[in-house]
């Protein structure tokens, strides 16, 4: 097998018109299987932490709703629709990751067997959920739902809003955990909208960043898509994250210089300056606009963390803080690790503490803990799935790569759940609105099916010969 096989399966020409008339057929039948649990998975979680922290201080149902959340890829795969391809034929290289990972239920340093399974959850679901979108993308339609994704939009970013106008100790800025405090900037409230805690909120604002690039690419009116920009770099202030904001510059980058092409770009914003020139009259007719203070405190307060974190050594010292680690020889087992899930907190708290966990000490960053519960050998995986991934986007040059180092760097390599799920959801998001583009633009609509319901096969076009880019 080739090394283009290998990153990017070929398939024939009959076979791509055979998927796209499957996928068109499926437009008129309703929800499919796969379309179900991709909806699920972001009901699960974009509200489960609602529940979590306002429903129920209850830790069984709290953690049964993460876990729901973790497994969704994996039930998406096991209850799959009867004409899918399955992401094992078709990316061989799952077969050896997930084999790995059934060695480590049982590596000779696991603590438990349920350390194992949980670490399964944590490092298999983003990488499973993708590769099976990649091999069926003909089963995934998911700019159906851009109405709930724009409702829950407006939901997360109202109530952030109104969080930050709170003091910490208000019922709506608590955590799932009182053991928690509660974690600021200036004097304000780091927002965590409906999430249990602030980590789901960065992460969930990572899928808005992909949600706006979708409403781009879908050409959505542009006074809305770049309101959506100003609430999102707001709420962005709002949470405090450096990261965060680094990312959504990125993609917000990425999409502007993707879609509006340069001579469009200078005529958007050219249309902007009218609003731009009202708005300004208006504040300065009524002085003072409360949701402007609130933005340029939000603003002030993420500033003002930066300064500070700099001057202090923290920002410096966080970026530094793997290569110390491995300079100084924390990793004692550096090649296959300590057991995957050794250091997830589910796992922990059930389970218990590997000592060899307590022999590293607290770990930092998520690199730490993918290096010290998996080593070298699950790094190799990680990133060769991740180069894998940037070949079989549907969206190339600069915009593919932005995606790639985001997962690769931005969040390590997807550990976290949260992460894992929204990142996972935007790009199919995103991903399947170019591939739906590029089909149609090279097949067109064709007639969907025959008296039985299934996808008739017609004669390919002479024109379609080669792959789509």
């Amino acid at each position: 097998m080739s090394t283009t096989a290998i990153i990017s399966p070929t398939i024939g020409n009959a076979e791509r018109v055979k998927q796209w008339e499957q996928s068109v057929a499926q437009q008129k039948r309703g929800l499919n299987t796969e379309m179900k649990w991709y909806l699920t998975l972001f009901l699960v979680a974009s509200l489960g932490g609602a529940i979590r922290k306002w429903g129920t201080s209850s830790g069984a149902v709290s953690n049964t709703i993460l876990g729901i959340q973790m497994v969704i890829p994996f039930l998406m795969l096991y209850f799959r629709s009867a004409n899918c391809y399955s992401p094992f034929t078709q990316h061989r290289i799952l077969i050896f990751y997930f084999g790995y990972m059934v060695y480590h239920i049982i590596h000779p340093l696991q603590y438990t067997l349920w350390h194992g399974l949980f670490g399964m959850l944590v490092h298999g679901g983003f990488w499973l959920g993708l590769f099976y979108y990649f091999s069926n993308r003909h089963l995934f339609r998911p700019q159906q739902f851009m109405k709930w994704f724009l409702v829950i939009a407006v939901l997360e970013i109202v109530l952030a809003f109104v969080q930050y106008a709170l003091p910490p100790n208000h019922v709506l800025n608590k955590y799932a955990s009182d053991l928690i405090e509660v974690a600021t900037v200036g004097d304000k409230v780091r927002v965590t909208g409906t999430f249990s805690f602030l980590s789901g909120y960065t992460a969930y604002m990572m899928f808005y960043c992909l949600m706006i690039w979708t409403m781009a690419r879908l050409r959505f009116p542009q006074w809305m898509v770049f309101t959506a920009v100003v609430f999102g770099v707001a709420a962005t202030f709002m949470t405090g994250s450096r990261s965060l904001l680094v990312i959504f510059i990125l993609f917000m980058g990425a999409m502007l210089f993707t879609e509006y092409p340069a001579r469009t770009v200078f005529s958007v914003l050219g249309r902007l300056i009218i609003p731009a020139m009202i708005f300004t009259a208006v504040v300065l007719l009524y002085k003072k606009i409360p949701l402007g203070d609130q933005i340029s405190l939000a603003y002030g307060n993420f500033m003002g963390r930066v300064d500070a974190n700099a001057k202090s050594g923290e920002q410096t010292n966080r970026l530094l803080t793997d290569w110390y680690y491995i300079q100084n020889g924390r990793y004692q087992h550096p090649i296959a690790g300590i057991g995957l899930g050794a250091t997830y907190q589910g796992a922990t708290q059930l389970f218990g503490t590997s000592p060899y966990v307590w022999e590293f000490g607290y770990v930092e960053t998520e690199f730490s803990r993918v290096l010290l519960e998996g080593g070298l050998i699950i790094l190799f995986f990680k990133t060769a799935l991740a180069l894998i991934m940037a070949f079989n986007l549907s969206f190339g040059g600069a915009a593919r790569w932005i995606v790639w180092f985001v997962i690769a760097f931005g969040q390590p390599i997807v550990y976290n759940p949260h992460n894992a799920s929204f990142l996972l959801l935007g790009i199919i998001l995103l991903d399947n609105v170019v591939w739906r583009q590029k089909m149609e633009k090279r097949y067109g609509k064709r007639p969907v099916a025959d008296s039985e319901g299934e996808a008739v096969q017609p004669e390919a076009p002479a024109a379609a010969t080669t792959a789509v880019g």
